[in-house]
């Protein structure tokens, strides 16, 4: 059996190198994100929800609410993802560990949306969806800001094999500073775990401020040429 595990990001996800022009940065592990909080959803089991419910204070200590549409499973413990396998509760080493949130598998399309109580810089989550015979359908992921505006979006096609368990892509965005206030998936039949959250690390400002007091200098050595 073979396990697909790769990861994807698309998106701006670049920080200002002394302050200058952006640097290209992808994402190439969910350790990437430097130190995060991960939203496992194992502390529920098969809670079906349609409206807004608080999936990150008891976890990881900060307020994360998930709105969906039409609905969706808290603590789903398997899925049959059709040409793209199966999830389940069991921990191969890819990202799914244990229960996961699924959106209703009932419609023709699902929606999870999540908003942060304080802007994170990283953020991103292992996904899979249902796939049928003969198409190739696909997830699109947003990042928000605090008033709801669109930051980032992005369309991804997830292929994984027929006969695999767990099989997952990790999707998500990384920004320059912690304006995203808003992230979400819109597709169809959409599986996903540990939902990962990161901020700057104080070295990162540091590394900012500096460069902006580089920019400064230059600035007037030219005002004095």
């Amino acid at each position: 059996m073979k396990i697909s595990k790769s990861i994807k990001f698309l998106g701006l996800g670049a920080l200002l190198a002394l302050g200058g022009a952006a640097q290209a940065a992808s994402v190439q592990s969910a350790s990437g994100f430097g130190p995060s909080k991960v939203i496992t959803f194992n502390g529920f089991d098969g809670l079906i929800t349609t409206g807004e419910v608080d999936v990150g204070s008891a976890e990881i200590g900060m307020e994360v609410k998930l709105t969906s549409g039409p609905f969706a499973e808290l603590g789903a413990n398997n899925r049959d993802l059709g040409q793209n396998g199966a999830w389940g509760v069991f921990d191969l080493g890819t990202g799914v560990d244990g229960n996961f949130l699924a959106s209703s598998f009932l419609g023709k399309r699902g929606e999870l949306g999540f908003s942060f109580s304080t802007g994170v810089q990283h953020v991103g989550a292992y996904l899979n969806q249902f796939r049928a015979v003969g198409i190739n359908n696909a997830l699109t992921l947003l990042a928000y800001d605090q008033y709801g505006n669109t930051l980032e979006s992005f369309t991804f096609s997830i292929k994984t094999d027929v006969d695999g368990y767990n099989a997952t892509q990790f999707l998500g965005f990384s920004r320059a500073s912690a304006d995203i206030y808003g992230f979400g998936v819109a597709g169809n039949s959409i599986v996903m775990d540990n939902l990962t959250l990161a901020v700057p690390e104080p070295e990162s400002y540091a590394l900012m401020l500096a460069g902006l007091g580089v920019l400064g200098l230059l600035s007037r050595r030219r005002l004095k040429v």
